[in-house]
């Protein structure tokens, strides 16, 4: 074994008939088409698979290897390979031909593999050279004059004479892929700090939007409309069921105006009984009835300057929306049992769970009210509208109520997310938030299984009618879980997962490709 740092000359390669030479042009065509496979400076796997077909084709080459290595962590991991497969190595930063190469930045020529067991102690029992006769030429590759992995080409032997002239052109190619390896890692360095300045935004957004949680096409919508009203000063109208989270698109639109930095009072006018409503709201003076032994300030007045939140707003009686219109058109009151007029600055959200338009028609809810509140309006989706939220929604609150009950639990499973996202959810996310916090206080794990939720769900989930499957849909659900069930296992390791599952990195990215699993989400 020795190493050589000759300058590029004529290749040789070997056909049936013996070692014929090849033409020069052929050399640079080889050189042509790695270029043309790394055009742009791809650095992905596939384009650098390709590039490695290239010297089988015009070099002759039995199989070829690009490790990339971390020198800092002394890591040499397999970034493309053709011929062999990541089972077939064991690369190792500092130990064998690749990882000496990839720490030395020098190359190293074996003639005859199975006489080096430098070269053998790279390759698993699965690559049995023993008995072959083999040469490897093993080039260092760079980034911006750093060593960041080798390239390792295996060639039937050759002679000597030979070493000079494919060592050089492996070293033009292990030039080019460094070229790539720098565009791919600059690219990444950028899709980082985006990533990074969006989830920066995305916390940022989280504080400011009251903890909601989703991504679905409902509730960008929904951000976009708090958006919108916060800017302003108008009235604004939040409808959706009972449990989907009025109260917080309320907090939101406080948080996001102007009057962000004033209070937010909120008032239950389901809550509140019709003889103490206009006292609640506007306060009174001392005497004004029994039991007013001193003057009180009603919400109006504690909410001055910032907003004023009327939750329920669809159960009040008709004789104190009529207390409640005077305010929103002249914008004054009086406290009860006083003469001074106060005028509040104050902005108004309204939230209910009822069919106003209905309410209206039927004579329960005055019109001219109606037409006050609803200056603004947002609606709220439903969570059996919006079941592409229900993963997200069930991991925040299993960090949330984990942490508050000193519970060691990680992760949810896929058989329990399947549950979670069958179910109805006719509570919609206060129903979900109840039903995660009674998992994390039954689970007796480090995983909340199916058998963790409450038994109506599990069989409620189950009524739900079941598809008719052919064989390869079934298997192929089956094995989107399996996948999915390993990757959260391994916070996103693909190669961990693959290890997990029994099968090789290359096919778990490749299935994760083929179902549009991202394997990034499992990372957190």
């Amino acid at each position: 074994m020795r190493a050589s740092n000759s300058v590029p000359v004529a290749v040789t390669r070997n056909s049936r008939e013996g070692v014929i030479p090849p033409t020069v042009p052929e050399h640079l065509m080889a050189l042509a088409e790695v270029g043309r496979e790394l055009t742009g400076g791809d650095g992905s796997r596939p384009a650098l698979e390709q590039a490695l077909a290239v010297l089988d084709r015009r070099l002759d080459a039995c199989c070829s290897v690009l490790y990339v290595a971390d020198p800092d962590e002394r890591v040499l991991e397999v970034r493309a390979a053709y011929g062999l497969s990541a089972e077939q190595l064991r690369p190792r930063f500092g130990m064998g031909v690749a990882g000496r190469v990839a720490e030395s930045g020098r190359p190293i020529v074996v003639p005859v593999v199975r006489h080096e067991p430098m070269a053998l102690s790279e390759l698993s029992e699965l690559a049995d050279w023993s008995k072959a006769s083999f040469s490897l030429i093993s080039v260092p590759v760079a980034v911006a004059g750093r060593p960041a992995g080798a390239l390792s080409t295996y060639f039937r032997q050759f002679e000597r004479a030979e070493v000079t002239g494919l060592l050089g052109v492996l070293e033009v190619v292990a030039s080019l892929i460094s070229q790539a390896l720098r565009a791919a890692h600059l690219e990444r360095v950028q899709a980082d700090t985006e990533a990074a300045d969006s989830r920066e935004r995305s916390q940022h957004a989280v504080f400011e939007y009251s903890n909601m949680i989703g991504a679905s096409a409902a509730m960008r919508q929904v951000y976009e409309q708090v958006g919108q009203v916060a800017r302003t000063n108008a009235t604004a109208l939040i409808r959706g069921e009972s449990g989907t989270g009025k109260e917080l698109v309320a907090h939101a639109i406080h948080t996001n105006s102007t009057r962000a930095r004033q209070p937010f009072v909120k008032v239950n006018c389901a809550a509140v009984p019709e003889t103490l409503f206009e006292s609640e709201l506007f306060g009174h003076e001392r005497g004004a009835f029994t039991g007013a032994h001193a003057r009180r300030k009603g919400r109006f007045e504690l909410a001055q300057g910032g907003t004023l939140f009327l939750d329920e707003i669809g159960d009040l009686t008709l004789t104190t929306q009529a207390k409640l219109l005077r305010v929103l058109q002249f914008r004054e009151f009086e406290r009860l049992g006083g003469t001074e007029t106060l005028r509040p600055d104050v902005r108004i959200i309204a939230a209910t769970n009822k069919d106003m338009e209905r309410a209206v028609s039927s004579g329960a809810f005055r019109e001219d009210l109606y037409y006050r509140l609803n200056v603004f309006t947002i609606g709220l989706p439903s969570l059996r509208d919006r079941r592409a939220d229900v993963p997200a929604l069930a991991e925040y609150f299993l960090s949330k109520y984990a942490g508050e009950h000193r519970r060691k639990i990680s992760r949810v499973s896929s058989a329990a997310f399947d549950v979670l996202c069958q179910y109805a959810w006719p509570g919609n996310v206060r129903e979900l938030e109840n039903v995660i916090e009674r998992a994390v206080v039954v689970c007796d794990g480090f995983v909340i299984q199916e058998h963790h939720l409450p038994e109506s769900i599990r069989v409620a989930a189950r009524e739900k009618p079941s598809e008719k499957l052919t064989l390869n849909e079934a298997v192929a659900r089956l094995e989107r879980q399996m996948i999915e069930e390993a990757l959260r296992t391994h916070r996103g390791n693909a190669a961990r997962a693959a290890r997990a599952l029994g099968t090789t990195e290359r096919i778990v990215r490749y299935k994760a490709g083929k179902y549009g699993i991202d394997t990034t989400r499992f990372r957190a």
